[in-house]
């Protein structure tokens, strides 16, 4: 895990508005060993490793984005986010008239995904050009980001305080937050406007109300679902989580004895991934080979008559599985392709792992990128297509029709193949899979 240090040194610098004026400082914003403010001065023709701003519209954006950066995540693939999201989400929002750099703040739940590209090189309209990019995305464990940016704006309240300006803005705004913080209640409130896309309290009210009775009926399911059926898709689109809670599905009861042997919880989702696909893999006995269908549905207790026999009705954003009270879950895949619904039904029997200690949870799958969705994925993969036993496939031949060959060979997709050998570095490409996704979500600055 990267760490996120903001560092401000005060300095005396004119300007008319009092809280501007106070907090001019030369600010940096280290991610890691990179420091995404090291600037040229265009003006002064000087490399800095600082750049003069006001730390208050800084802080301000901060505490202001403050629920939808901890909560909201990225829109979904091919999803490019628009204007609101964006002003959420990237830290050039903070303007006021100041030069930021290019940088993206995105939560997967887990930890903080920050992306950053430097100023563009043929820019010289404005006073500084930053330097410094990330090559891929750093990751910041959410609670240390939180630490970051409450540390970054209690220094700036304090400096306000110290030169005699108390009830400003900022400080009026933190308070109502720490208060909000301490209240579990108001705070699951908050979490789940940023979920559905909404600044604190414009959600509509029969969305929320909506949105609020969906997750009594699903409980942690809901945070998978908002942010696709949330704002982005409309203010009825919460009416299609209804739609497929009640469409038909495939009734089975999950083999609980041999997959609650698989409980590996430590490290990235990815790596708990691969260590349960591996566990489960071992318990069946199948270390190497492929898993047919077969095994894969009784594994969810699934007819492969069923399965083989399910279409979706029309189209959906998510796949789910509800679960009785007798063990047994109603999945409702959205996939047609023979192909497609194996790996998806192997990415719900991953959520199912992943859930197990919580009787009852319901199932979700969908196209974002939280730390849930990355785990089903990388489960997915490496429990249909071990890398191991990938590579012995391929004896070091990663042509197109030997990756063909494994595609049928392992009844996965060409772009599980070849997402296994990018992440495991058997092969190049500049834009990574779920282990370390190195492509900008869209282009900043624009």
């Amino acid at each position: 895990m990267a760490t996120f240090k903001i560092t401000c040194d005060w300095i005396a610098a004119g300007h008319d508005n009092p809280e501007i004026l106070n907090t001019m400082a030369d600010l940096a914003l280290h991610i890691g060993n990179v420091n995404l403010m090291q600037n040229e001065d265009i003006r002064a023709k000087t490399i800095r490793d600082s750049v003069m701003v006001s730390a208050y519209p800084l802080a301000m954006w901060l505490a202001s984005s403050w629920w939808r950066l901890n909560f909201e995540p990225l829109p979904a693939h091919g999803v490019i986010p628009g204007i609101d999201w964006r002003m959420a989400h990237e830290i050039g929002a903070a303007n006021h008239g100041f030069v930021w750099p290019k940088a993206l703040f995105a939560s997967d739940c887990e930890v903080m995904q920050i992306w950053a590209v430097p100023s563009s090189a043929t820019n010289t309209q404005q006073s500084v050009r930053y330097l410094n990019g990330l090559d891929i995305p750093a990751s910041i464990n959410l609670s240390d980001f939180k630490r970051g940016i409450e540390n970054f704006i209690t220094s700036v309240l304090n400096r306000l305080d110290a030169v005699g300006y108390r009830n400003t803005d900022l400080w009026n705004l933190w308070q109502l937050i720490q208060e909000e913080l301490a209240d579990q209640k108001v705070l699951n409130y908050r979490r789940l406007e940023a979920e559905l896309g909404y600044e604190p309290d414009e959600c509509p009210k029969e969305v929320m109300s909506k949105a609020q009775a969906l997750e009594q009926q699903m409980g942690e399911a809901l945070s998978e679902l908002a942010p696709v059926y949330g704002r982005v898709a409309g203010d009825t689109s919460l009416n299609a989580i209804e739609e497929i809670i009640d469409s038909p599905g495939i009734t089975g009861i999950p083999n609980t004895l041999v997959l609650k042997q698989a409980k590996s919880m430590r490290g990235l989702p990815w790596q708990r991934a691969v260590a349960v696909a591996h566990e489960l893999r071992e318990s069946l006995n199948k270390r190497n080979g492929v898993i047919e269908n077969g095994q894969l549905y009784e594994l969810l207790g699934l007819s492969p008559t069923a399965v083989d026999n399910w279409k979706p009705i029309g189209r959906n954003n998510a796949a789910i599985g509800i679960p009785d009270n007798n063990n047994r879950y109603k999945f409702v895949p959205r996939k047609k392709h023979p192909l497609a619904k194996r790996f998806e039904l192997a990415r719900l029997l991953g959520d199912y792992l992943l859930t197990a200690n919580a009787e009852g949870q319901w199932l979700t799958s969908t196209d974002l990128s939280t730390a849930r969705q990355k785990y089903q994925r990388a489960f997915a993969a490496e429990f249909l297509c071990p890398i191991s036993v990938l590579e012995d496939y391929l004896t070091g031949d990663f042509s197109e029709s030997a990756i063909e060959d494994a595609t049928e060979y392992f009844q996965v997709s060409k772009e599980t193949v070849n997402s296994l050998l990018k992440n495991n570095g058997f092969i190049f490409s500049p834009i990574m899979g779920d282990y370390a996704e190195t492509r900008l979500p869209y282009q900043l600055g624009i």
